[in-house]
């Protein structure tokens, strides 16, 4: 039976999913067409239903197959772009920068090693305290910072974060050795023994 044949037969005008076990549900009865199509319109026995219910079970369960088959398709592309970015990487040549305008890590790490020995961490107030006495900053407006972002560079001298972070506590030694790094409402800055510098992020 054709689909143009039911719909004049019953008024109704299925999608062509649900039609598709109309046809299923006819060729296993043993009605002719015109009997057949009589009873889906009274929904003798629940038949109506009964088909209305298959087809939905059977639209639901493809969908769900087509989100899983998705879903493993997405993992699948996630891995790959995953595995493509670390061979970029390696390509590349990523490697630890420590930029030419900024302390060095190097030289800050060698003020902090002498720590507890020669030198000490500053707290913040005592940190704050030498910053307005040496330059004449406005107490409230000083952040003193622990930590600096770490950056790699790659052989074409492109620059990214890498999401750690670098120990950079205040440190004292002499009046002519220390750091401090710490930031006003505007400006960033790092104390390098007795210098005030730019921080450049």
């Amino acid at each position: 039976m054709m689909i143009q044949e039911f719909e004049s037969r019953t008024g109704f005008y299925p999608s062509q999913d649900l039609y598709s076990f109309i046809e299923a549900a006819y060729m296993e009865s043993n009605l002719d067409k015109d009997a057949f199509c009589n009873a889906y319109k009274q929904n003798e026995n629940g038949m109506a239903d009964a088909i209305a219910r298959k087809a939905s079970i059977a639209k639901i369960t493809a969908s769900d197959k087509a989100e899983k088959e998705n879903v493993e398709k997405i993992s699948g592309l996630e891995k790959e772009v995953e595995r493509l970015k670390a061979q970029l990487d390696r390509e590349q040549e990523w490697k630890l920068y420590d930029g030419d305008r900024n302390v060095k890590q190097d030289d800050y790490e060698r003020l902090a090693s002498s720590v507890p020995n020669t030198a000490y961490y500053m707290t913040d107030e005592e940190a704050k305290d030498w910053i307005c006495s040496e330059f004449d900053f406005d107490r409230d407006k000083i952040t003193i910072l622990h930590e600096i972002d770490e950056y790699e560079i790659n052989r074409h001298r492109q620059v990214r974060k890498t999401g750690r972070k670098i120990d950079r506590r205040p440190v004292y030694c002499a009046t002519d050795y220390h750091y401090i790094r710490f930031n006003t409402s505007h400006w960033y800055y790092e104390v390098w023994n007795d210098t005030l510098c730019p921080f450049y992020d």
